[in-house]
């Protein structure tokens, strides 16, 4: 049995396979606590695991691996023991732009590295503003810090999450500027995690974690990923132009490419995973834009008043707070305001505007060499409104592939069972995901397409 743990915005999802890839068992919980507060994160492992353990108890006494994925770019320094010195700073934390902008100063080839959401300009803030880190002995992630918890090996980490760092994800090694820009800042280069590729073995559980969640003391635990990597292996990305749009808190895309991309301008970067490259990026728009405006029940009630044959003709951009990162970058843009109108007319503007962003952003990616090819595979709480998936379909004029298992945690559960069936190629080729498809309406097409022409134009240069 393998188990994939996925650590999100709201909470902690965990998802158990067996051998043959089946489910069976799922559960989640949500988060108690501040999501900065890494205790807070260890806190839902003993009740997800007895919620997974009452659903399916042989499975978990025979459980043999489990990964985990995170938030990408959450950040912690801690200290010998493994203690964080300071709360996590967020996958969406904007504070560090003026380090964001010293990065890409000294090191322009630093790509993602170079963004004020990275990992590498948050350890640069937090070097500069918050003392008591100074003494931290090892740098970490939410997914491998919480790997180290329960195997009590510190300092390694998947390469997915330090993409950020600025990891070559090709070599597994950090490049010399990246080092020359530490050494002046007097940060020493050992509090940087060993890379590790996805999937591989980190050590088994602890005896203390093994008995306290009541799995077999022999558990492996094995390399995870970010929340976006773990989603596109759910989504079984692994050919050419596939591609995927993760619909939750924030929005994030990939399409599956021979080859990497990386353009710092405007924050595409890639993962290696297998033999292919994971290109995309990351929107801070998304479900939590929207939860600014209107609350889980008044959205579903307007949700039968959607006309996604029939523009609004507004252009909105939505944003949760303060600062973008894709399609464009404006730190310090708090997005456009919402039109005066009906409730409904209001939301499906906020809707449109997020279509109008994906739709923005596959572009830019084809424009960069990754096209993608076929349905747009669609997973998250988004997937749920189903007149937003065709109104998606409507502006982007593709298909809409929505998935049926659309958890990042079966993705974690997928590359804890690789490595013993031969692989992640191996595991995608024997697993096909269930998908609805929602295509395209014609007159719908026509009526969206200058409106998704006219709102790049309208927002390209907006807040600069």
């Amino acid at each position: 049995m393998y188990l994939g743990i996925d650590f999100g915005s709201s909470g902690v999802r965990g998802m158990l396979i067996d051998s043959t890839l089946q489910v069976r068992a799922r559960a989640a919980l949500p988060l108690v606590g501040g999501l900065d507060d890494p205790k807070a994160w260890l806190a839902l492992l003993p009740p997800l695991f007895r919620e997974l353990h009452a659903q399916c108890p042989e499975g978990m006494e025979a459980l043999h691996a489990l990964t985990i994925d995170g938030t990408s770019g959450t950040l912690l320094l801690c200290d010998g023991l493994g203690q964080a010195l300071f709360p996590a700073l967020l996958y969406h934390d904007q504070r560090a732009t003026a380090e964001a902008h010293e990065i890409a100063q000294s090191w322009p080839r630093a790509g993602i590295a170079a963004e004020a959401s990275s990992s590498l300009a948050k350890l640069l803030w937090l070097w500069r503003h918050v003392p008591a880190v100074r003494g931290a002995r090892f740098l970490q992630h939410q997914a491998d810090w919480i790997a180290a918890q329960l195997t009590g090996k510190l300092g390694l980490s998947d390469q997915g999450n330090l993409v950020k760092l600025g990891l070559d994800g090709q070599t597994l090694h950090y490049p010399q500027p990246l080092l020359k820009l530490l050494g002046k800042r007097g940060i020493p280069a050992q509090i940087l995690p060993q890379a590790r590729r996805e999937g591989a073995d980190l050590g088994p559980v602890r005896p203390d974690w093994a008995a306290h969640l009541g799995i077999p003391a022999d558990t492996r635990v094995r390399a995870g990923c970010t929340d976006s990597v773990a989603a596109a292996i759910a989504a079984g990305l692994h050919e050419p132009g596939q591609a995927l749009s993760s619909l939750g808190s924030s929005l994030a895309i990939k399409v599956a490419s021979p080859r990497p991309v990386v353009d710092t301008a405007t924050g595409v970067y890639s993962h290696v995973l297998d033999d292919l490259y994971l290109v995309g990026a990351a929107s801070n728009s998304g479900g939590a834009a929207l939860l600014r405006h209107f609350s889980r029940q008044e959205m579903m009630e307007l949700s039968s008043r959607l006309d996604p044959s029939r523009p609004t003709g507004t252009l909105v951009y939505p944003l949760p707070g303060m600062g973008e990162r894709f399609p464009r970058r404006a730190a310090h843009w708090p997005g456009s305001l919402l039109p005066e109108g009906p409730p409904a007319w209001q939301f499906q503007a906020l809707l449109e505007g997020l279509a109008y962003i994906e739709a923005w952003a596959y572009a830019l990616l084809a424009e960069h060499g990754a096209p993608c090819n076929g349905p747009i595979r669609s997973l998250g709480g988004g997937v749920i409104n189903a007149a937003w998936m065709q109104m998606r379909a409507n502006i982007l004029n593709r298909p809409i592939a929505v998935l049926s298992d659309n958890e990042a945690a079966l993705g974690a559960a997928l590359l804890a069972a690789a490595p013993d069936v031969g692989g992640l190629h191996q595991v995608q080729e024997r697993r096909r995901p269930e998908m609805q498809v929602i295509t395209p309406t014609p007159a719908a097409v026509a009526a969206y397409a200058p409106y998704t022409a006219a709102f790049r134009r309208h927002f390209a240069d907006a807040g600069k």
